[in-house]
């Protein structure tokens, strides 16, 4: 029993750091471990459902420690700056004053033609009339335009 409760935190860690080496756009609106605690939970759900030979605790146990572990990871970033930004990341601007910050593109994983269409999504017919994009903790762009004067 105590294995199963080590494995699964284990196995918990590495798909949480795997997932935020995937990058936000990835995971959607989901925050990395609500992701990873999802794929977990859906994945040994199914083992026992599976394979009668598997006592049903089995599957109950490391559901339990998950479900537990992400509930206890949110509370504690709540309160942790530090542990929330290593665990959420932080917004990278993509486009300040009109001009693409290719180091920020490159680290992110996103092409020009990404970031023009979002902007257009947003309502901006070029990148002419956008001062600032920011690709958010969410995976989410934001589109800030250049006021007028």
């Amino acid at each position: 029993m105590l294995t199963i409760l080590f494995r699964t935190i284990f196995l918990y860690a590495v798909l949480l750091f795997s997932v935020r080496l995937m990058g936000k756009r990835q995971i959607g609106q989901l925050q990395a471990g609500e992701f990873v605690a999802a794929l977990l939970i859906s994945e040994l759900a199914a083992i026992p459902m599976t394979d009668p030979d598997i006592p049903l605790i089995y599957g109950i146990m490391p559901l339990m420690i998950i479900a537990c572990a992400e509930v206890i990871t949110a509370f504690v970033s709540r309160r942790s700056k530090p542990l929330q930004k290593l665990l959420d990341g932080e917004p990278i601007i993509l486009v300040k004053n009109g001009k693409y910050i290719k180091e920020n593109m490159e680290k992110a994983r996103i092409a020009t033609d990404e970031v023009e269409a979002q902007a257009r999504l947003k309502g901006y017919e070029d990148m002419k009339s956008v001062k600032t994009v920011i690709l958010e903790q969410s995976g989410d762009m934001s589109v800030i335009p250049w006021e007028e004067e």
